[in-house]
């Protein structure tokens, strides 16, 4: 190996071999850390559909993302994490939208009352749902309900 003088620095000069050799080496690494980057992303969207799928079976009965956490054994700020880098959106934002689609297609039965559909998504009470409903759709349910049968 040869060196050269550079500044006040002796450096070594570097056959062609060895450099195409790090080259080399620089590559390998490089796709062994793509195959890792797609696995991660590979679990993280896997845990997210699993993540809307029980969403879609429990909404009713469980509104709350530690619920979604424990079921999918990772802690509530990683799900966070995953469902913000999936949509943009918070878990309970995704929680709250499957709640109103779910309040939507009931609110469609019109032999259901209002206070039995309060019951059957979940709430303690027809006026917490009445105010949850609004909240999302920016009308009553029972305006909702007029709207529907015209």
């Amino acid at each position: 190996m040869s060196f050269s003088l550079i500044g006040r620095y002796f450096v070594p000069r570097f056959s062609l071999s060895a450099v195409n050799l790090l080259l080399e080496v620089a590559s390998v690494m490089d796709g062994q850390r793509t195959e890792t980057e797609k696995e991660i992303v590979q679990d993280t969207n896997n845990l997210f559909y699993k993540f809307t799928e029980l969403v879609q079976e429990n909404v009713t009965a469980h509104q709350d993302v530690q619920f979604y956490a424990d079921q999918l054994f990772i802690t509530s700020k990683y799900l966070i994490s995953i469902v913000k880098k999936a949509t943009g959106k918070t878990p309970h934002v995704i929680i709250d939208e499957y709640l109103l689609k779910e309040a939507y297609i009931l609110l469609g039965y019109p032999e259901k009352t209002i206070s039995q559909i309060a019951f059957d998504t979940g709430f303690n009470s027809p006026s917490s749902f009445g105010r949850f409903f609004k909240k999302h759709a920016s009308i009553s349910p029972q305006e909702y309900r007029k709207r529907q049968s015209l």
